[in-house]
């Protein structure tokens, strides 16, 4: 049997691992918070007027506005599922990309029972 103390330590490695692998993925995404939400609701708005071509049509179109690097932008929004514009609604989360998943002490809100994750139950 495992004792608590290691436990403990299983965990803290392991929440140091997620850590970096969030902040890994988080180093793609060429946007701030309020730029990636903002990306959202267009390519949001375009999907639900238009549908989706599966190109980032529209995610482009909003980059070109912002003068915004498309090879960083898809790169960013792959990352996160994002490979074409219907891909980025239901995949890129702001939440996920820019809460910690867990932080010293306590969980957030991306490590919830509810949170997003992978095929087998594993948290994102």
């Amino acid at each position: 049997m495992v004792s608590r103390e290691e436990q403990a330590d299983r965990k803290a490695l392991r929440d140091d691992y997620l850590r970096a692998q969030q902040a890994r993925s988080a180093a793609f995404m060429p946007l701030d918070r309020p730029q990636l939400e903002a990306l959202l609701a267009h390519v949001d708005d375009s999907v639900f007027a238009q549908g989706c071509d599966h190109t980032l049509r529209a995610a482009d179109a909003w980059a070109a506005t912002q003068d915004v690097d498309l090879a960083q932008l898809h790169r960013g929004l792959e990352e996160y599922g994002g490979f074409c514009d219907c891909g980025v609604m239901l995949s890129v989360d702001p939440e996920y990309v820019f809460t910690p998943l867990r932080t010293s002490g306590s969980e957030s809100a991306a490590s919830t029972p509810n949170a997003r994750r992978r095929p087998g139950g594993e948290p994102l």
